[in-house]
């Protein structure tokens, strides 16, 4: 025999997978096996325990593929002890981890727990930081509104399959202009009824699912275009109330310049006929009209700048194009992922999501999040009530109802007044970038006790304490984000849509607490926990 009848003979007993399959024996995963089914007809089911065991091994190694843990299960040693040699195919790992979101949110807080009864979770400090990721989406599948309408008038147009229908439908028209019938929710959803009727009585099976398919997608490009259209008439009616208040403020401006101006004329007018009247001559240079002061010109021409760029506006057509043919910075949304977002990265853009991670001292991750969000200025608060659960989850993991936050560190993304002056722990919000946290212009001295609070907080990240605290925070969590990234496969979410991507996030978090779980406290962690 080239290998031991037993299998806990195919590995040395310090190797981790032993730490995976004891730590997962010692948590509760009653929400795993809840869906797990028992006896009837069909193939074997494995065991819960066993999958999840797989799943976080494969994770630790950064594989996220279901096939490419199937493969493993059949040539990787620390795999196959874990599955016991029952090699269960990538459709079982795929459909488990599919089924299971909620429980692996789940499961992050229970590893959090066992960390904590491990005595890890040093909160002196906590660091939190956002990390796009790239969503199970193309960058080419993204596309506005107008691009939306023209894919369903495709898709309706490949569904219809019948020439009376399609000349119907579309009339004279190419087919790539949105047919009247598909402008009105209520006649559309009758045509779209229509359409899947005809396809599922179809004599062709193949070809009325196929048609069955068209009718759906198509049906959700309306819905995501109806969606953008929306956003897009929220997003113009509050561009044009800036405009407008902007000129009301500049009109207002102007008035009140005309006005005082008109105010010195009338008094120096008032002054000269005085003069004149005791045969007397003012000094000074001939005052200039009203209209031709520097003052009033000025304020007249702001006001015409804005009627200028308001009258630009109106006349924007709706579509996002400007009259120079150039196209506007429109909102866009991907078929495939509609949860996913147009995302800025150093390198360019991703079509992807915003995760937040919270990290202790000791690099125990304390919070996970995935938003939509393509910034981190919004989710300052959001991160805090996170972290404020998970010290609550230390709290009665360890019986110690003293631990507290010292201090949390965000970078300049999470810079706002809002966030500087919300409730919550004590924090240190940079100013300006990495290279400059206390912003452009140092402070020299204390602030005044009227400061802003950007000046108080310029002036605690200049000091030799707040640097050295701050120090901490991109030493802190940056290498953990590397290790998701990296280490657990995490540049891109294996499923789609945000509920699937929170879930994989957790799960990937989860792993890489219970490692460093592993590696700080060794094979006795698990008996102290």
């Amino acid at each position: 025999m080239l290998l031991p009848p037993d299998l806990r003979d195919w590995l040395p007993v310090d190797h981790q997978v032993w730490f995976v399959l004891d730590a997962v024996a010692r948590l509760d995963t009653a929400g795993f096996a809840a869906r797990a089914r028992l006896g009837g007809a069909g193939r074997a089911g494995y065991d819960p325990d066993m999958l999840l065991a797989l799943l976080i091994w494969a994770y630790a190694g950064g594989v996220t593929s279901s096939r490419q843990v199937e493969r493993r299960c059949r040539e990787d040693v620390a795999f196959m002890v874990i599955s016991g040699l029952a090699r269960p195919d990538h459709a079982t790992i795929a459909r488990f981890r599919q089924q299971h979101d909620e429980a692996f949110v789940d499961l992050f807080t229970k590893v959090l727990a066992l960390c904590g009864r491990a005595g890890m979770g040093g909160l002196g400090h906590v660091a939190v930081d956002g990390t796009k990721i790239a969503a199970n989406a193309s960058m080419q599948a993204m596309t506005d509104e107008d691009g939306l309408r023209r894919i369903a008038c495709r898709l309706v147009e490949q569904a219809a399959a019948d020439d009376a229908v399609e000349d119907e439908l579309f009339g004279d028209a190419r087919g790539d202009e949105l047919p009247e019938a598909l402008q009105d929710p209520a006649r559309r959803r009758a045509l779209l009824d229509e359409l899947i009727e005809r396809a599922e009585t179809d004599p062709n099976r193949d070809r009325g699912g196929k048609r069955r398919r068209a009718v759906d997608k198509a049906d959700r490009a309306l819905a995501l275009a109806d969606e953008l259209a929306a956003v897009r008439d929220t997003t113009r009616r509050a561009a044009r109330q800036r405009l407008q208040d902007e000129l009301d403020a500049a009109r207002h401006s102007a008035a009140h310049i005309r006005a005082a101006v008109q105010q010195k004329a009338d008094e120096r007018a008032t002054q000269h006929a005085a003069a004149a009247a005791e045969g007397r001559r003012l000094p000074g240079a001939k005052p200039v009209p009203v209209d031709e002061h520097s003052h009033v010109r000025r304020a007249q021409t702001r006001v015409e700048a804005v009627e200028a760029e308001l009258a630009a506006f109106e006349a924007t057509p709706h579509t996002g194009k400007t009259n120079s043919g150039k196209k506007n910075n429109n909102p866009v949304r991907c078929l495939t992922d509609p949860d996913c977002r147009l995302m800025p990265t150093r390198t360019g853009f991703i079509a992807g999501l915003n995760t937040q991670l919270a990290v202790a001292a000791d690099y125990l991750i304390l919070a996970v999040e995935v938003v939509q969000d393509t910034g981190d200025v919004n989710q300052l608060e959001p991160m805090h009530d996170k972290i404020d659960d998970a010290v609550q989850t230390l709290r009665d993991a360890t019986a110690n109802p003293d631990l507290a936050v010292g201090t949390t560190l965000f970078d300049a993304g999470y810079n706002s007044h809002d966030n500087l002056t919300a409730p919550g722990p004590d924090r240190l919000i940079a100013q300006g970038k990495t290279h400059q946290p206390t912003g452009p212009t140092p402070p020299t001295q204390p602030p005044h006790p009227n400061a802003t609070a950007r000046e108080h907080m310029a002036w605690r990240l200049s000091t030799p304490e707040g640097k050295t605290l701050y120090r901490k925070r991109g030493a802190t969590v940056e290498p953990v984000n590397a290790h998701l990234k990296d280490r657990r496969g995490l540049r891109r979410f294996s499923r789609r849509g945000l509920t699937a991507a929170k879930a994989e996030a957790h799960l990937a978090a989860a792993v890489t607490n219970l490692l460093r779980l592993a590696t700080t406290h060794g094979p006795t962690a698990l008996t102290t926990a």
